[in-house]
């Protein structure tokens, strides 16, 4: 069990880096304010949610929740000092709707797994 849980950790550590890093990265203007943006924020904060809960780093899960939105939210304020990224409200919303179905997805991950 904690060979797997040091795998996620490490798939975690990745996912982070690998987010912050495309989090800065120039886009297309065209592409700033599209659904498929929005969409990609919220499948990028459900696997984030779930990779944070599997890798067991925190315990309690509001916690987690709340760390990850928190990163979220970091990103965001982050675009606001890049001249080529903005902040927006609705990519916050998008990460929060993600947290929200990853919260949906664990709590039937521990149904199906109850000694995780």
């Amino acid at each position: 069990m904690q060979l797997i849980q040091y795998s996620f950790r490490l798939i975690l550590v990745i996912s982070i880096l690998l987010i912050s890093i495309l989090s800065i990265q120039e886009i297309e203007p065209e592409y700033s304010v599209n659904y498929n943006n929005k969409l990609l924020h919220f499948f990028c904060f459900l696997y984030l949610t779930t990779i944070c809960w599997l890798s067991r780093i925190v315990h309690k899960d509001i916690w987690l929740y709340v760390i990850v939105l928190a990163y979220g939210i970091l990103i965001e304020i982050v675009q606001i000092y890049i001249p080529y990224r903005s902040f927006e409200f609705l990519d916050i919303f998008a990460d929060f709707i993600g947290i929200s179905a990853g919260i949906f997805f664990i709590n039937f991950l521990k149904y199906l797994y109850p000694n995780y």
